[in-house]
């Protein structure tokens, strides 16, 4: 009786759906967040910011070459000097190279990439004793995990070591005098290098940091500097090094 009288009741009707909200017309149409110049803008950055970082290893495993066939003159060497015009030189590369260049340099792109794969060399340890007028002694190393940390702190160590070999004798000196006159001593520093194991050594069980992976390649001794005429007489400032606290 009362679904009779529902269904006869014209005043009863469902609710309408209700209508979707307007798009905004900031997106242009599109649906998409950024304006479409906003996004040509971004995608070139991005499309130059690649072709940067593509740049810079692509020059350096780019070398000149001499043209096909090439023969010397008779009576001169097989290979011309390097400043001759003989010489092919890439011009994609080093016209990328060139035209990026402070842009690399800025964000710092230009960086070293000999990877050590797939041949990698050993790595560099310096340890040092210093030795004081009333016999006591002050031992330590670089780079040390145990000591040096986070992981920046050990590798700023662990360059020092490593670039003592592209720096010569001169450094090594250096650092002994320091660690010498930091501790108010006399300094033995020994520079080695720490060998990888070979597939063998490995198999039989040797530890990473047995002694006969190191090998001493160079031992300086220092002395406590007098005063600032030393500094002088070398031309350089004196340069904080490890054992210098942090």
């Amino acid at each position: 009786m009362s679904k009779k009288r529902f269904e006869s009741n014209p005043t009863v009707r469902p609710n309408p759906p209700k209508p979707s909200p307007p798009q905004s017309s900031s997106r242009g149409g599109s649906g998409l967040p950024w304006h479409v110049a906003w996004r040509c803008l971004v995608s070139l950055f991005v499309a130059l910011h690649l072709t940067a970082v593509f740049s810079a290893p692509w020059d350096l495993a780019t070398q000149s070459a001499l043209p096909p066939g090439y023969m010397a003159p008779q009576g001169q060497p097989d290979l011309p000097p390097a400043n001759s015009s003989v010489w092919q030189r890439p011009a994609v590369t080093r016209a990328l190279r060139s035209f990026f260049s402070h842009y690399l340099n800025l964000a710092y792109l230009n960086h070293g990439y000999e990877f050590f794969a797939p041949d990698p060399a050993g790595t560099h340890v310096i340890n040092y004793r210093v030795t004081r007028s009333d016999g006591s002694t002050v031992e330590g190393q670089f780079p040390d995990l145990k000591e040096q940390w986070p992981r920046l702190l050990y590798h700023r160590h662990m360059m020092l070591a490593e670039q003592t070999e592209m720096m010569g004798r001169e450094s090594g000196l250096h650092y002994a005098d320091y660690l010498a006159t930091l501790h108010s001593g006399t300094c033995r520093l020994e520079w080695a290098i720490h060998f990888l194991l070979s597939p063998q050594r490995v198999l039989d069980g040797t530890p990473l940091d047995a002694p006969s992976t190191y090998q001493v390649i160079a031992s300086l001794n220092g002395n406590p500097r007098r005063g600032a005429s030393n500094n002088a007489s070398s031309g350089e400032l004196p340069v904080v090094i490890p054992g210098g606290g942090r």
